[in-house]
């Protein structure tokens, strides 16, 4: 406990100078200044002459980068020669310790915040990055997204619009990434906020000085098709040449910026074109994802012409490998794609790790295993391979390990968002009580453009929350940013349905039907429009539903709910129902399957298949599905 300091007794006078002769003793004649707590280095000061030995101050752990508080320590010596009244002084040392108490709890939170994440104590995060004194921009931008995760939305404004002015006092050398950077942290934050106002700002700003960096397109990319203004957007992209791109992470940019606009041939060229410049680079996979969200069925066309094109290309059929590792009938021509390119590539972690993934997905543990077993036993192991680690770790139910894991990774590259979406799968899978809008904020503002993310949290969203207007929010951001994906204007008709919004589901359908006819689109339509009057139209959307895909079992029962509802026709209605009964399989949900074995025993209970006749004048009822 510190001692009271009680001005000039001859009792603490003697205590005062034992105690520094003790510490001269100790230290050969050196006072230890780094130890020193503030009381004692204010004694010292006090002692000895304040001219010569205020410079021991920055040494001291607890005045290092805290110039203000040594000005006022000399100050409160000052105070004391001057009045000789020590109560004031032991007044403000206390303040003064307790000032640096907190100082070391903020410095101790903001340091360990990944597990204040874990835990989900995001107040004690946000009360710490409020504190922090370290004037770092990375610690501002994160309280904005923890601020923006609890829809404390004007604070967040408010400490963006803080940070935009941090920001433009620097003036901006041409080559000083970290002021680019934070200048795209802006961008990002305020986009993705919808503050389209302060975004254009920015833009204007800056465009002279980084209108030729292709991160700095893609913003402004971004705030064109948010405007609505996809004209201009459009002009933006096609403006840039793949071949007057050689930064790893600007064609990155590009690749993603042309899933968006549709043209998977463009994604392709310019994925191979970072492998060949950085071979385990491991983020071409989650451009993959995107695509294979977006178009499976183009990418693997695109993917085998190219393929063959250029003779069997060893890093295009890693690729493809991990477009199509979901794929159990094709697990085997997987391996074999991924072994030719180590046989072109030894030695590289990228191939290990897509194959590691496809193993397990195929449930080939045993080789799995091994191939866990010689990541974990690396030397040096780097981010990608500790995600690995820990994405193999959640699928065998190791929550321990992969927890370990993807910390580690998320310490050796906090700007991977795969690594946070690891992370949330763990705390799901544990039913751990946490913040999922932080998740997705965290994740956009790594990789705004990818809407990939936006799909997997709209599930999240509607299943682990039942929060059907956040995922209505998500989506609507991501139709705004991918003008030609389907499925997106299809995911947001789907809630809207749920939501009883059919004027607004029925305009999503036709926008998903304009971009690409099928099956599913026209049979949700169909049977929206029956449901809402709109009788006609809705069969008519059913039967095309139905002569696209007349295999799909939800194709089948519409069709024998059609039969029996409208026709009358009990032989062809039992017979398409029949065959989406037997159809059925666990890729079916729930509620589908219960609808079909309903509507095939309402129908088996008065239909005779022998005899072709009915035991009954009237025909139930039978249930459409979407």
């Amino acid at each position: 406990m510190m001692k009271k300091f009680e001005g000039n007794s001859e009792e603490m006078q003697f205590e005062r100078f034992e105690r520094f002769e003790k510490l001269l003793k100790k230290n050969k004649n050196k006072p230890n200044f780094e130890e020193m707590s503030p009381y004692e280095i204010i004694n010292y000061l006090r002692e000895e002459d304040v001219r010569k030995n205020y410079k021991v101050l920055p040494s001291n752990r607890f005045f290092k980068k805290m110039m203000f508080s040594s000005f006022f320590a000399i100050f409160l010596v000052f105070f004391y020669v001057i009045t000789g009244s020590g109560d004031i002084v032991q007044r403000n040392v206390d303040v003064f310790v307790n000032k640096i108490d907190n100082k070391k709890e903020v410095l101790s939170a903001i340091n360990n915040s990944l597990d204040y994440i874990i835990e989900g104590d995001f107040r004690t995060l946000i009360d710490a990055y409020r504190s922090d004194s370290s004037n770092s921009f990375e610690n501002h931008f994160e309280l904005v997204i923890m601020l923006s995760s609890i829809n404390n939305f004007s604070q967040a404004q408010e400490e963006l619009l803080k940070l935009k002015g941090r920001v433009e006092q620097i003036t901006l050398i041409r080559n000083d990434e970290e002021h680019k950077n934070n200048v795209y942290g802006l961008l990002d934050n305020f986009l993705l906020l919808n503050n389209l106002e302060e975004a254009k700002n920015i833009l204007d700003k800056n465009r002279q000085s980084l209108g030729n960096d292709i991160l700095f397109l893609e913003r402004e990319i971004i705030y064109f098709l948010l405007m609505e203004n996809k004209e201009e957007a459009i002009n933006i992209y096609s403006s840039i040449m793949l071949d007057n791109i050689e930064d790893v992470n600007s064609i990155l940019c590009y690749a993603k910026l042309s899933v968006i606009f549709n043209r998977f041939d463009r994604a392709i060229e310019a994925l191979d074109k970072v492998l060949s410049k950085d071979i385990n680079n491991i983020n071409v996979l989650s451009v993959i994802d995107m695509m294979v969200s977006y178009d499976l069925n183009e990418l693997n066309r695109t993917l085998d012409s190219y393929i063959e094109q250029s003779g069997g290309n060893e890093r295009l059929r890693l690729l493809r490998a991990k477009a199509n590792s979901k794929d159990l009938s094709r697990t085997q021509i997987n391996i074999e794609d991924i072994d030719e390119f180590m046989k072109k590539y030894p030695n590289q972690n990228l191939p290990k790790i897509v194959k590691l993934e496809i193993l397990t997905d195929s449930s080939r543990f045993e080789e799995a295993t091994r191939l866990y077993n010689e990541l974990k036993n690396m030397q040096d192991k780097t981010f990608d391979v500790y995600y690995a680690l820990a994405k193999y770790s959640l699928s065998v139910n190791n929550f321990n390990d992969a927890l370990n894991y993807v910390k580690q990774s998320i310490e050796l590259n906090n700007k991977f968002y795969e690594s946070y979406d690891v992370l949330l799968n763990i705390l799901l899978s544990q039913n751990k009580s946490l913040n999922i809008n932080y998740f997705y904020l965290k994740m956009k503002l790594l990789d705004l453009i990818n809407t990939n993310i936006d799909k997997n949290f709209v599930v999240r969203y509607t299943d682990s929350l039942n929060d059907g207007n956040k995922a209505i929010e998500v989506l609507e951001f991501a139709n705004k940013i991918s003008i030609f994906e389907s499925d997106l204007r299809y995911k947001l008709a789907k809630i809207y349905i749920d939501q009883r919004r059919d004027n607004e589901a029925k305009e999503k359908l036709y926008e998903a039907i304009s971009l690409n006819e099928k099956s599913v689109y026209y049979r949700t339509l169909g049977v929206l429009l029956v449901g809402m009057g709109e009788v006609e139209e809705g069969i008519n959307n059913i039967r095309m539903a139905y002569s696209i895909d007349p295999e799909d079992i939800l194709n089948l029962n519409n069709a024998g709910a059609y039969y029996a509802n409208v026709e009358k026709d009990i032989q062809r209605a039992f017979s398409n129902v029949k065959a989406a009964y037997e159809g059925l399989n666990e890729s079916y949900s729930e509620y589908e399957a219960l609808i079909i074995r309903e509507n095939y025993f309402k129908l088996d209970s008065i239909y005779d298949e022998a005899s072709g006749t009915s035991t009954s004048e009237e025909i139930p009822f039978i249930d459409y599905l979407y």
